[in-house]
């Protein structure tokens, strides 16, 4: 049940979120009570917040990030800092910003398709997927049940023959 919740993320940001909430009241309806709590702070912080709107944090239709992502620039960010022992504050502070003042071109250089990220064949095949059911769902023909299945089967444990 819990793949499911987390896939609802994924779901596709209406112009009225009523859509939104109905899918989610249904799902918390159908939810074991163990996860009563954690279905009540998901809908009180994340759905029907004053703070944090869907749009902001909704990933439909974005690319997949992993940790494998920050890691990457980790070890990028570790490699111009090298030194023996402690990185001083100051130099630290130095590396930061430049990182920073480098974000505007990168966004341009990614825009304009001259820099790319290296996505495992596994990542990119799994990340094929799930674009295909938005496109699926985006085009209704399929449900946003059948899309959230889709996605938590993608995501999930396998599911257990009982």
């Amino acid at each position: 049940m819990c793949y499911p919740v987390c896939t609802l993320f994924k779901l596709l940001k209406q112009q009225d979120d009523s859509g939104f909430d109905e899918t989610f009241l249904r799902l918390d309806g159908r939810a074991p009570e163990v996860l009563a709590p954690v279905m009540d702070y998901v809908y009180r912080t994340w759905i029907c917040s004053s703070i944090f709107k869907i749009h902001h944090w909704s990933v439909f239709m974005t690319s997949i990030r992993t940790n494998n992502d920050v890691g990457g620039w980790h070890n990028r960010l570790n490699t111009s800092v090298v030194t023996r022992g402690s990185v001083p504050f100051y130099y630290l502070l130095l590396v930061l910003h430049r990182e920073a003042t480098n974000i505007t071109v990168q966004m341009n250089m990614v825009s304009e398709g001259k820099m790319q990220r290296f996505q495992r064949k596994r990542t990119l095949q799994v990340e094929g997927r799930v674009f295909k059911l938005w496109n699926n769902y985006c085009e209704r023909s399929i449900t946003a049940s059948e899309l959230l299945t889709g996605c938590s089967s993608i995501y999930g444990p396998p599911a257990l023959n009982m």
